[in-house]
């Protein structure tokens, strides 16, 4: 204050001396001398030089040190500051749904969200390349590549008093009598040659490894190329285990898909090749491993208009599963017409998905062509014959439970009528229609963990008890699932698999878990024995029993798993399996 009230009121002197009003000499005094005040001095100065009269220059003296003296007394007492008095402001209005509004954020915590989008921007420029798009050739980005890896120790388990406990009966492996056949079945001259299960002899730590990898890869819009390799004891279509051992030697790579996925629009797809399972279904019908041969048609609809949040779906497949020898018969110049095995399938399903919960449902049918066995003519296997006119209906793959007859109609040799040779082949006794409905429901609760409801009931429509004694006019009846002393049929066309899981859905990281628990009841001719799980009753069908499975995350995407199958036969005499595997799997 004192600063400025005084260069205020000597603003006007400055100024007219700058007018020319005249000249202030630097050694100047006043008539009392010259004082200690450069203030003072200076209105001495104007008054000598009658710029103000010295009336006027006492009272500015007198002003400036008032002032003074006040601002030296302000500055003695340093009172407290008064406590300003807030201002109340304006409620801002409420924020949106989904609006978080903070008023403040420390320094330290914008810090660590500066920090924590830098790394995350980082690392998605590096997963995604574009924060240098020009390191990789074009071609190279189009691919995705991906595999996973599976390290198994088994435990095969065999009922007390299954078949083949006596040391007499046995349970024929007609899967093997067929891929080593023809087999000879003449009593009186095999001689040891029928080749059968084992069902009594437990066996421990089988050590085996599933190994699969492969690409996706980006042709072009709508257009995409997948091929992936993967490991496997032999060609079997249901499983790529690779049992370890065998003297140290190296193991078989296989061609476990390939196929081109054309999607001329959004919701339609189709696919031509070797792959992935195109159906919603469970291991009741086809196993995890299964992929198919062949060309299918997928398309989603829109909602379902009596109910929001849904969408529906379709597939429709066909699959050849088995195609007649080009050269059958091949000691014959005459050769048979042309027989492929075929697979249709056809399925429509809905998925309804809320924000707790997911419920989707499917109705299939599976129906097989040409997969019925038919009865030879009659064979003259004495005179030379080397194939008969209906070796072509043998199946191209089998596991067990199926009900089976021999397809050759051999002619007795006339010469040695108890010892002539009968080699045979078996084939199956019904056609297979299957229908299947299948339904999962996904509850989502607390703590993010789903509980799982997943159900599958399957039928036969293609069977016909009738047809077990289409041949009995020739002497011909099944070779099992049939009681030979009455001749009655033990066979059916159903099965249905329910299960509930716990926990999470999938394992990705460390420490998530799920548990699994379920049943399934499997008539012997409710599905192709071919292609259901391998694992429960250790493949094929006429069984029943309870499955149990917990998996474990010990890392990102890997994890470990427990699986516990016990499982009996349905009909025929005992052949209870129990399976136990303990699995590490990790993919990428």
């Amino acid at each position: 204050m004192l600063r400025f009230s005084v260069r205020m009121k000597l603003g006007a002197c400055v100024f007219a001396l700058g007018l020319g009003l005249g000249t202030i000499s630097a050694s100047a005094q006043t008539d009392s001398g010259p004082s200690q005040s450069a203030m003072t001095n200076l209105i001495h100065l104007l008054v000598k030089n009658k710029v103000i009269t010295q009336e006027s220059a006492n009272a500015l003296i007198k002003e400036a040190e008032q002032e003074a003296a006040q601002a030296r007394a302000a500055k003695t007492a340093t009172p407290a500051a008064p406590v300003p008095i807030p201002t109340a402001r304006p409620e801002p209005p409420p924020p949106e749904p989904g609006v978080v509004r903070v008023p403040y954020v420390p320094q330290i915590v914008r810090n660590q969200i500066r920090d924590e989008v830098k790394a995350e921007v980082l690392k998605e420029a590096k997963a995604e390349n574009w924060a240098q798009p020009n390191i990789f050739p074009d071609w190279v980005r189009r691919f995705n590549w991906y595999g996973d890896f599976r390290g198994r120790d088994e435990f095969d388990l065999y009922g007390k008093n299954n078949i083949g406990s006596d040391g007499v009966d046995g349970f024929i492996n007609y899967a093997a009598f067929n891929a080593n056949g023809p087999t000879n079945v003449n009593p009186n001259t095999i001689l040891n040659t029928i080749p059968f299960l084992n069902t009594t002899v437990n066996r421990y730590n089988l050590a085996s490894l599933r190994a699969r990898f492969g690409f996706i890869a980006n042709v072009a819009d709508g257009v995409e190329v997948g091929v992936r390799l993967g490991t496997g004891n032999d060609s079997s279509p249901v499983s790529t285990t690779q049992l370890l051992g065998g003297g140290l030697d190296k193991k078989d790579i296989w061609l476990d898909q390939g196929f081109i996925q054309l999607t001329p629009f959004s919701d339609d797809v189709i696919t031509f090749g070797r792959m992935p399972d195109p159906f919603f279904h469970t291991d009741l019908v086809y196993d995890e491993n299964l992929n198919f041969d062949g060309l299918t048609l997928a398309a989603t609809g829109g909602e379902l208009p009596w109910v929001d949040n849904t969408s529906t779906f379709a597939t429709l497949g066909i699959f050849p599963v088995g195609y007649i020898n080009t050269n059958f018969p091949t000691n014959s110049p005459v050769k048979a017409g042309d027989r492929t095995e075929f697979l249709v399938g056809a399925q429509l399903g809905t998925d309804w998905r809320e924000h707790n919960h997911d419920w989707k449902f499917g109705v299939a049918l599976y129906r097989y062509f040409n997969a019925q066995g038919a009865l030879s003519a009659p064979c003259p296997i004495y005179l030379g014959a080397q194939q008969c006119s209906t070796d072509d209906t043998v199946p191209p793959f089998m596991q067990k439970g199926n009900t089976l007859f021999l397809i050759r109609s051999i002619i007795p040799d006339p010469q040695f009528p108890t010892t002539y040779a009968q080699p045979q082949f078996a084939g199956l006794m019904f056609n297979y229609d299957e229908l299947d409905a299948t339904t999962s429901f996904d509850l989502k609760i607390p703590r993010n963990y789903d509980l799982i409801f997943t159900a599958d009931y399957v039928r036969n429509i293609g069977f016909d008890g009738g047809d077990a004694y289409r041949y009995a006019a020739f002497g011909v009846y099944p070779v099992t699932n049939f009681n030979p002393i009455t001749r009655t049929l033990e066979s059916g066309p159903n099965a249905f698999n329910g299960s509930v899981q716990f926990g999470d859905a999938e394992i990705h990281h460390r420490w998530e878990w799920n548990i699994i628990g379920g049943y399934k009841y499997i008539q012997p001719d409710a599905v192709l024995d071919a292609f259901n799980d391998h694992d429960f009753h250790m493949g094929g069908t006429n069984a029943k029993g309870y499955y149990l499975k917990a998996s474990l995350g010990i890392f990102d995407n890997t994890w470990l798993s427990a699986r516990w199958f016990s499982a009996d036969e349905v009909y025929g005499p005992p052949l209870a399996i129990d399976v136990m595997q303990l699995d590490l799997n990790a993919r990428f």
